[in-house]
């Protein structure tokens, strides 16, 4: 079975796909140095907390691009 990537034809999509790559980029190695640090937030480390904020608000994002029928 042959895999193909969909690009997005409507602006509607094509934001909807800035969106998740917006949401990779807060979690992936750019933002992630500068969190490594020991301050708390909460009584937790910095770090512990963006990786609970990145998986809220990744689902916050899906549960967006869901209502506003963003899959092309």
């Amino acid at each position: 079975m042959k895999a193909t990537f969909k690009m997005p034809k409507t602006g509607k999509g094509w934001a909807c796909f800035a969106l998740i790559l917006f949401t990779i980029a807060l979690g992936g190695w750019p933002v992630v140095p500068f969190l490594n640090t020991e301050t708390l937030v909460l009584g937790m480390p910095i770090i512990m907390a963006w990786s609970i904020f990145i998986i809220f608000f990744t689902t916050l994002m899906m549960v967006f691009i869901d209502k506003i029928g963003g899959a092309d």
